[in-house]
């Protein structure tokens, strides 16, 4: 299987009807910074708001993500079109650890 791992932010979450955990994930390199001002004043293109951003589902964290926390995604299927979520990095937008000039 050839797996890839890659980092985003959470924005939200919600259990489905069958007690799926499913997280609403920002990753900046697909859909633009965390916030639309980090941009800096440049044109925005291909920037995806927060309420279309994709719901993926979770493996069970040791708590529920905050907003802004780093989430650990892995691809299920060689196309990358299928991923789960597989863990909480410890950091978060809010740390101060991304200073984007502010």
């Amino acid at each position: 299987m050839d797996e890839m791992i890659t980092y985003g932010y959470a924005k939200e979450y919600q259990y489905t009807g069958d007690g799926t955990l499913k997280i609403k994930v920002r990753i900046p390199s697909v859909h633009g910074p965390y916030n639309m001002r980090d941009y800096g004043g440049k044109q925005v293109r291909n920037y995806v708001y927060d309420e279309d951003l994709p719901w993926i589902s979770s493996i069970l964290l040791p708590h529920l993500p905050q907003e802004g926390e780093v989430v650990a995604i892995a691809s299920l299927d060689k196309g990358n079109s299928d991923f789960i979520v597989i863990g909480l990095t410890g950091g978060s937008y809010q740390s101060g650890a991304v200073n984007f000039g502010e």
